[in-house]
């Protein structure tokens, strides 16, 4: 069984401190917080408990914009890796440009010489 010894000498102090030891003056009375008629302390005036409400609601506000904003930014990063990882997909090496050099489909074709010059693929020019 648990001992109570921790218990009985907090009783007595509670004791304690409720009467004046024997030849002291009665001690001054430390400011605590109003007491209602019942002798438990006021509860805190309501234009307090708005405040506190409105101050909880904007920070709810606030993480939760930054969560939905953080996880619409990583989606759509996710989406445009895969589109772009779609885009440029070869079928097998059977094309004998690398990736990097074919453009989206739609896009005219360019032949692109050493000197940095580009031209069309159907023999136009597009510098």
């Amino acid at each position: 069984m648990a001992d109570d010894e921790f218990f009985d000498d907090e009783q007595e102090l509670m004791d304690a401190v409720g009467r004046p030891a024997e030849g002291d003056a009665a001690p001054a009375a430390a400011p605590a917080a109003p007491a209602g008629d019942d002798g438990r302390p006021a509860p805190p005036p309501f234009w307090m408990v708005l405040a506190i409400a409105a101050v909880a609601l904007a920070l709810g506000g606030v993480v939760g914009y930054l969560l939905g904003a953080s996880s619409a930014l990583a989606s759509l990063e996710a989406l445009g890796a895969d589109e772009v990882q779609q885009t440029y997909a070869t079928d097998g090496g059977a094309s004998s440009e690398g990736a990097s050099d074919a453009l989206p489909e739609g896009h005219p074709q360019l032949d692109i010489a050493e000197d940095g010059t580009a031209t069309l693929a159907d023999g136009g020019s597009a510098a």
